[in-house]
């Protein structure tokens, strides 16, 4: 597991300078539906594509392991110019608590 603290000290790319910030985990966001991804998993639900939509996950990725964790979604916001931003990387992990 891992713990991130609530409130951290990081860089700010709008005030150019390491400010106190707070981060949070973005969830249940759903894709737009005018990407791509989007569009062609909404063509093979519509048409059927074998069976698709409910595949057994355990062979989604023929042959190779599948990542037991998944990449955390985290938005950092400033406290002082109150703008949020998202890291270029995201953390890859299993479970993640934020403590305050």
């Amino acid at each position: 597991m891992v713990k991130i603290p609530k409130e951290q000290r990081r860089y700010c790319p709008n005030c150019d300078e390491h400010t106190d910030q707070t981060v949070k985990e973005v969830t249940n966001r759903s894709d737009s539906p005018f990407k791509k991804k989007f569009r062609k998993r909404q063509r093979k639900i519509d048409h059927g594509y074998g069976s698709f939509p409910y595949e057994n996950p355990a062979i989604r990725s023929r042959g190779r392991k599948n990542p037991t964790s998944e990449k955390k979604d985290l938005q950092f916001t400033c406290n002082e110019c109150g703008k949020s931003w998202k890291p270029s990387e995201p953390l890859r992990a299993a479970k993640l608590e934020i403590e305050r």
